[in-house]
């Protein structure tokens, strides 16, 4: 497994590392998340496979994953949607970056988020190492969900969302 880019308080490097080593010592480290819409404006979720190591079963966003060692957040970007979900030559464009505290595992995770969006109206095809299923959902639904049962999805992809929907 690659090694994951540590920041300071900033958002400058500051050394790369395992992901565990990250989650232990409570270090800063970056995050690239993704959204697909289609043309109907539903946006791509995917669920977490039942085997994956953090947050099985929990529903998520299009693609995400950490920036690997030598990566910025755009390249990290394309990679995770290549991997998670079969999709590569989407344009994606910037949208948010936001800093954020997550304790969905036992010790508090600490990030530097960007969301790329994009627009697809294609298949998806998934890896099922990491994904069991995916689905699309329109923002209306996805937050009543949401709403009903927060503790089907990540936190990471609950404060995406709020994020995003801050600024459109």
């Amino acid at each position: 497994m690659a090694n994951i880019t540590f920041v300071d308080s900033n958002d400058t490097v500051i050394g790369y590392g395992p992901r565990a080593e990250a989650i232990k010592n409570a270090l800063i480290h970056r995050i690239a998340r993704v959204f697909l819409f289609n043309s109907k404006g539903e946006l791509l979720i995917q669920k977490r496979s039942d085997s994956h190591a953090s947050l099985p079963g929990r529903w998520d966003q299009s693609a995400a994953g950490h920036v690997d060692e030598g990566e910025d957040y755009a390249h990290a970007a394309e990679r995770e949607l290549h991997e998670e979900v079969g999709i590569g030559n989407v344009p994606l464009q910037k949208s948010v970056k936001f800093y954020s505290e997550e304790t969905d595992e036992p010790k508090v995770k600490k990030r530097f988020n960007v969301l790329f969006v994009g627009n697809y109206d294609g298949a998806s095809k998934i890896d099922n190492y990491e994904v069991s299923n995916t689905r699309w959902i329109s923002l209306d639904d996805l937050k009543r969900w949401m709403n009903d049962k927060p503790e089907d999805f990540t936190q990471g992809f609950v404060k995406c969302l709020e994020a995003y929907q801050k600024i459109s």
